[in-house]
Parts: C-alpha cells; sequence; structure tokens
C-alpha cells in the first residue's frame, strides 16, 4: 500500500471515529474519550485521587521498585460527566529492578467544561466522586 494510500485511510478512520463521537455525544450515550496523561515515579504522599483545577493526580502510594505505574483502562463522557477507572500494574515477574522507594501517580488533564467526574480503581473497586460547581 502506497504511503499515500495509507495516510488517506488513516484519516478516512479518524474522520469516521470523531463523527461516531460527535453523533454518539449528541445523542446522550456515552462516548470514549482519550484524555492527556504524564506519568511520575516520585509524586510523594499517600494513595488516592484528587482534582485541583483541571488536573487529576491518582497516587499509588509508596513502592518498593520502580516497576510500578498506573494505566487508564477507561475514559468515557456521556454530557459532562467524565468516568475513569484505572488500575496499579506491578513490574512483570522476574524483573531485574533497583530496589529504590518510588511514590508513581499519574496527571490526567481533564477536559473543558467537565460537570462531574468519576474514578474508579478497577482492582479495588473504590470509587471518588467530584464535581464542578
Amino acid at each position: 500500500m502506497s504511503v499515500k494510500k495509507s495516510l488517506i485511510t488513516t484519516f478516512k478512520a479518524a474522520t469516521v471515529l470523531s463523527v461516531v463521537s460527535v453523533i454518539s455525544a449528541c445523542a446522550g450515550q456515552p462516548a470514549t474519550i482519550e484524555l492527556e496523561t504524564k506519568s511520575n515515579l516520585q509524586c510523594g504522599g499517600s494513595v488516592g485521587v484528587s482534582v485541583v483545577d483541571a488536573q487529576l493526580t491518582i497516587a499509588a502510594g509508596e513502592k518498593p521498585t520502580p516497576g510500578y505505574s498506573i494505566n487508564l483502562i477507561e475514559q468515557v463522557n456521556k454530557n459532562g460527566h467524565i468516568s475513569l477507572a484505572y488500575d496499579v500494574s506491578s513490574p512483570r515477574e522476574g524483573a531485574i529492578l533497583p530496589q529504590m522507594m518510588t511514590s508513581p501517580c499519574l496527571y490526567v488533564t481533564l477536559p473543558d467544561g467537565w460537570k462531574r467526574l468519576s474514578v474508579t480503581n478497577n482492582e479495588t473497586g473504590q470509587n471518588w466522586i467530584f464535581e464542578q460547581k
């Protein structure tokens, strides 16, 4: 397949996905979203979820190696109600990692106009709800 054909196919697929997302949102149906995220291994603090301005922080607490990470596994927007689910992944078995304390977290940039945010730890089922006034 030529590069031009590949680019056209990619553009068409992206356009269709965008149109489907807009139609779903307009119809009141949940729309999958892709929020901007940034990981950090040295956040400090304890386990938990917090929102300051338009930034969500998900913290995993102290871990004994740098092999831990936080992953968003669900991102849905339904009429400004954002629903996120995450898990904390452990180092793969047998991985050789330095023994050093880390405190991994994930920063998530929330979209403009969000009204309600629900964040769920997929492993424990713990849920946090945030609302904008």
